[in-house]
């Protein structure tokens, strides 16, 4: 709010409203850290009044999608879109749990049903034109969902690719000042392939968990959080949600709005 900055907040409805107590009763207890209340719904609707966007997050938050039967599918992904239409919010956006099931093409059916875009990770940039991927990932020319082989490639209107800042820091064991000079890479990767007066190429998609001072294996410290969003602001960095984030039938790639 301070920037003028807003944000997708991908809700996992059965979190909502759960306190420390509750938590720790649970096996979701590793995700949210111990001592840790969740937002309310009072909480998550504040912000979607304020124009945040609100995207799904499944029912559970558990790890293994592709092991679901049919039913339990249509609970974690149909039913955390339902969840939300039930709370007065209305979502087009998923994100997978883990990642787990982007590249599952039973998963991804259920998931293209109820939503307009998905959300994944974990690189770097998001290329509009999803022709930059690193080979090991996918030897694709555009952002069809099916490769030629019938496979789900890498980036998709159903898997746009997201990093995730703390995926960095717990996998280098990064400090808070490393982190800040991994974020700042990171963000000005785009640099070499957006060039002045021409459509986007590139664009980092940042991803959080939590933002507080709990410990939490997946959780970024709120002093860390405040230099990231500074620097963002003082070096010209433009904000969004991933509303703005179009797909085009046509071209088989994705523009941002007003860019």
């Amino acid at each position: 709010d301070k920037y003028g900055f807003k944000a997708t907040f991908f809700i996992v409805c059965n979190f909502v409203g759960k306190s420390a107590k509750q938590m720790n009763s649970t096996s979701i207890v590793n995700f949210a850290g111990k001592g840790v209340e969740q937002m309310t719904w009072t909480d998550v609707l504040a912000l979607y009044k304020q124009g945040e966007m609100i995207g799904s997050h499944t029912m559970n938050h558990l790890r293994n999608m592709t092991n679901m039967s049919d039913s339990e599918l249509n609970y974690e992904i149909g039913g955390s879109k339902q969840c939300l239409v039930n709370h007065g919010i209305p979502t087009t956006t998923f994100a997978y749990p883990f990642e787990n099931g982007k590249d599952n093409v039973t998963v991804v059916k259920k998931v293209s049903q109820d939503y307009t875009y998905a959300r994944s990770g974990n690189y770097p940039l998001m290329f509009l034109t999803c022709d930059h991927f690193s080979k090991k990932y996918s030897r694709q020319t555009d952002c069809r969902t099916y490769l030629p082989s019938g496979k789900i490639s890498y980036a998709n209107r159903y898997s746009i690719v997201g990093w995730s800042h703390d995926y960095d820091r717990i996998a280098y064991f990064y400090n808070d000042k490393q982190m800040l000079n991994r974020f700042i890479q990171v963000v000005s990767g785009q640099d070499k392939y957006n060039r002045p007066g021409q459509p986007l190429d590139a664009i980092p998609i940042i991803v959080y968990h939590r933002i507080d001072n709990s410990g939490a294996q997946y959780s970024t410290t709120v002093s860390l959080f405040a230099e990231e969003m500074k620097y963002l602001h003082d070096n010209g960095f433009k904000v969004t949600s991933m509303a703005t984030l179009v797909y085009n039938n046509v071209t088989n790639s994705f523009y941002l709005k007003n860019s």
